[in-house]
């Protein structure tokens, strides 16, 4: 029997975990686990670093949880480019600018904080896995991971 796949977006309901950013880059399809097709599992095709290691077993589902979340606020932060709009905006004022670049800091400045308090090469691994996809020192990633879980009272 052939497994026949779907596109997630004619599914988007199905995915409850991950942030918005996270899944924005996955490709994501769903299987029928049945042959009439009532049943379907959805399974991420192209994985991140960080999803490798979890089902490795190398981070903990907790380390895990605060990569996802440390995602987000990087993601909320500004730290991912994002295309230009050409639509036409509300005009801005340099204070404006200046105080919504501020709050987009704010929004990952505690979380920041807690991660280089377990050391900058901690961070720069979190943040070069999370960010850029890349396999780094896994001692370093579970150090900066374990902070960030401690810092958002992940058990």
């Amino acid at each position: 029997m052939k497994k026949r796949t779907s596109s997630i977006s004619e599914y988007p309901v199905l995915i409850e975990s991950g942030t918005e950013e996270y899944r924005k880059k996955k490709k994501i399809e769903l299987e029928n686990i049945d042959s009439r097709g009532v049943f379907r599992r959805a399974r991420v095709v192209d994985q991140t670093a960080f999803d490798k290691l979890f089902i490795q077993g190398k981070i903990s589902r907790a380390q895990f949880s605060a990569a996802e979340m440390y995602l987000e606020l990087m993601s909320l932060a500004g730290c991912f480019l994002r295309s230009p709009s050409v639509q036409g905006s509300e005009k801005a004022t340099g204070r404006s600018v200046g105080a919504s670049i501020a709050a987009k800091i704010m929004v990952i400045s505690r979380a920041r904080q807690s991660l280089r308090q377990a050391g900058q090469d901690s961070l720069v691994a979190v943040e070069t896995c999370l960010a850029h996809d890349r396999e780094v020192d896994l001692d370093l990633l579970r150090l900066g991971l374990s902070a960030l879980a401690n810092h958002f009272r992940i058990t």
